[in-house]
């Protein structure tokens, strides 16, 4: 009966020493695979956008964070994702009817006259490519919550720093081929393209779920919202995290 007794007063105290506990109070270092989904603000015409809307990548975060007290502290997070590549063709942009380039031609010598319409009814079509890539430094304060001896959840608040770079290449089709007379060759247009480097900082907030796996290695899912310049930038991850 004594045997009894103690298996069943040690028996509890022996199962929640082998549960580990979701968040030690420690520094702790960890890495993610995240995905960008980028939302920009644009504007849509009957010739299309003017830029591209948005896009998804894949990248990775490294993080580092120490509690300050008993279910609060601090976190620094580098995010490198990959680029976002867009590539579209625009509406072709009518420059002018056969009848508005004849009213307009009228004056001008025959030969003229006669080679014009072949020009200019030609529709203009454009394509964009373009390739974007938000890099951060962030710092985050975290307030845990324990759902159970296994899993708390997370809450975060704070600052990203970020390096935005936008590379875009345009390219107008304004004369097609075979308009030229025989012996005279079309010239060539070569496409623009265009590099941006910027920098800012803007507030971020997350969520996360820390699913401890053994006394010093937690399974982390989440997601990150960020405020960029006329975008915003949703960034799920999962990935792991040790604690000392």
């Amino acid at each position: 009966m004594r045997l009894l007794r103690l298996c069943l007063s040690v028996g509890p105290l022996l199962l929640t020493a082998a549960v580990p506990p979701v968040l030690a109070q420690s520094p702790y270092v960890g890495a993610a695979i995240v995905g960008d989904i980028l939302r920009n603000s644009h504007s849509e015409t009957t010739l299309g956008r003017d830029v591209p809307a948005g896009g998804e990548s894949i990248g990775f975060a490294l993080r580092a964070g120490m509690p300050l007290g008993s279910n609060w502290g601090v976190e620094f997070e580098f995010t490198r994702p990959g680029e976002i590549d867009t590539d579209f063709s625009g509406t072709p942009i009518p420059l002018a009817s056969r009848a508005e380039t004849v009213a307009w031609s009228s004056s001008l010598p025959s030969n003229v006259t006669q080679l014009l319409p072949q020009i200019f009814p030609q529709p203009v079509s454009y394509r964009l490519r373009s390739a974007q890539r938000h890099s951060t430094l962030s710092t985050t304060l975290w307030l845990k919550q324990d759902a159970s001896q296994r899993i708390a959840l997370v809450y975060l608040a704070g600052m990203g720093f970020y390096r935005a770079t936008y590379e875009s290449e345009s390219r107008f089709e304004i004369l097609p081929a075979g308009i030229f007379p025989p012996g005279i060759t079309a010239p060539l247009i070569f496409p623009t393209t265009t590099k941006t480097v910027s920098y800012g900082v803007r507030p971020l907030a997350g969520f996360e779920a820390h699913i401890s796996l053994t006394q010093h290695v937690a399974l982390v899912p989440g997601v990150r919202l960020h405020g960029l310049d006329n975008a915003w930038l949703v960034r799920p991850a999962i990935g792991l995290e040790w604690m000392f």
